[in-house]
């Protein structure tokens, strides 16, 4: 048994069950749709899950985590990508759009995360991004930011 993963799974289970505790004071469903307690609750589940796991682990007393090493600098490079990717993305939204804003970030995101396929990178981003307007900004309502793209509904 390692004391020091049973601590941590400890804290884990912890979070979880205050989270738990404070979700539990909204309505989980209100006029047959999720409530604001709806998503609390569900994310709480998988704390406590998650907590579960690691004090069985701890307690079997096989180490959860082997040694890690520290990123290589190209990995660090990748996540510098992915942090100028996402600050670009949040600082160009509105002039943008959503679709143009998402479609890039996408784009250099599948790129930092090694796909060097050309196909790949010029059809997923886009095609997700339509995908995800038409979930929030047609099916939930959701107002999304048109940018350049003024035509659309």
């Amino acid at each position: 048994m390692n004391k020091a993963e049973l601590a941590a799974a400890g804290v884990v289970l912890a979070v979880g069950v205050s989270v738990l505790v404070g979700a539990l004071g909204f309505p989980v469903l209100s006029a047959g749709s999720p409530g604001p307690g709806f998503l609390p609750l569900v994310i709480s589940a998988g704390i406590i899950a998650s907590g579960v796991v690691l004090v069985g682990v701890a307690l079997r007393g096989r180490a959860a985590f082997q040694q890690l090493s520290w990123p290589s600098l190209a990995g660090w490079w990748r996540v510098a990508l992915m942090l100028v990717a996402l600050a670009f993305a949040f600082t160009f939204l509105e002039e943008l759009g959503f679709l143009i804003a998402t479609t890039v970030f996408m784009a250099v995101m599948i790129y930092a995360l090694g796909e060097r396929s050309w196909i790949m990178l010029v059809s997923v981003p886009p095609l997700s991004a339509f995908a995800l307007y038409l979930v929030f900004a047609l099916w939930l309502r959701v107002p999304l930011p048109k940018g350049l793209i003024t035509f659309i509904g």
